[in-house]
C-alpha cells in the first residue's frame, strides 16, 4: 500500500478557520475522493506538536494499492479538476502544501 500525504504547512486566519475546516472536511475531501484507483482518503488535523516542529495545519492521506496506481491517478484529468475545485478555499490558507509518498507496512 502507498500513502501520498499532502502536508499543509501554514495557517488560516481565526475569522476564516471554521469555514476553511468545513470546506476541507466536505467539498475538498469529496473532490479528492474522485481520484480513480483511490482506496481511501483521510484528513488529519494537528492537535499537538513538539516545540520547534513545522506548523502543519492539516494532512490529507491518499491510499493507493501501489505506485503505479498512484501515478496513473495523478496523470488523469481528475487531478486538474480537483485542483480547480479546491482553489477558492485555498486562498484562505497562508503557507505551503507539499507531498510525500510512504509505503504502509
Amino acid at each position: 500500500m502507498i500513502v501520498r500525504s499532502a502536508f499543509m504547512e501554514g495557517t488560516v486566519a481565526d475569522a476564516d478557520r471554521a469555514h476553511f475546516d468545513q470546506q476541507l472536511a466536505g467539498p475538498v475531501l469529496e473532490a479528492i475522493g474522485t481520484y480513480p484507483g483511490l482506496q481511501a482518503v483521510k484528513l488529519r488535523h494537528l492537535v499537538q506538536a513538539d516545540t520547534g516542529s513545522p506548523p502543519v495545519y492539516a494532512v490529507f492521506d491518499l491510499y493507493f494499492a501501489d505506485l503505479a496506481a498512484m501515478d496513473a491517478a495523478l496523470a488523469t484529468p481528475t487531478r486538474q479538476a480537483v485542483r480547480a475545485r479546491i482553489a477558492d478555499v485555498m486562498t484562505l490558507f497562508r503557507g505551503r502544501v507539499y507531498h510525500q509518498v510512504f509505503s504502509q507496512v
